[in-house]
């Protein structure tokens, strides 16, 4: 290896000792500093994620804190006289659940029948949420079929109103 150095004319020896050096440096970049900057990356991102989930939290915190300063209401004082279709119809209507619905129809005096059609899973779970801590109105049964389309849903549902 010697003789082969001693052979190499100065502006060769130059030119391989600036190679091995540039080399040298991109090894040092692409298994170092690259694989490093990346996961800072992505660790920026998670915590930025993070983050907007402890606001949510924070306002939801206000909001219950609040609720409970004012002792809620009670679920019949909410209602103000409604009938548990005329709730059900108006609450599945409001919001982002309002084109899904298909059909509401009373099941006898005490229950409702509810259809959605590729309805976003987790607006349907907030409405049901919001059902139950608001009006204390219960999911008796449900079928949640998914479609084709990710986080969309079919369901049929039948409402009761909750015990006292």
């Amino acid at each position: 290896m010697m003789s082969y150095w001693q052979q190499l004319k100065p502006r060769e020896r130059m030119l391989l000792m600036i190679g091995g050096v540039v080399f040298s440096i991109l090894m040092l970049y692409l298994l170092m500093l690259e694989p490093l900057t990346n996961k800072v990356d992505k660790l920026s991102v998670k915590i930025e994620k993070q983050k907007t989930q402890v606001q949510y939290l924070k306002t939801m915190a206000k909001e219950v804190a609040a609720l409970q300063k004012s002792g809620g209401g009670s679920s019949s004082s909410k209602r103000q006289g409604q009938s548990l279709l005329v709730l059900v119809d108006r609450t599945s209507k409001q919001g982002k659940l309002g084109k899904n619905v298909t059909r509401v129809e009373p099941d006898g005096s005490a229950r409702v029948r509810v259809w959605l059609e590729g309805a976003a899973f987790d607006d349907v779970t907030k409405w049901l949420a919001g059902l139950e801590t608001q009006y204390n109105i219960l999911v008796e049964s449900a079928v949640i079929d998914k479609t084709e389309l990710v986080g969309r849903v079919n369901v049929r549902m039948v409402f009761i109103e909750g015990g006292a």
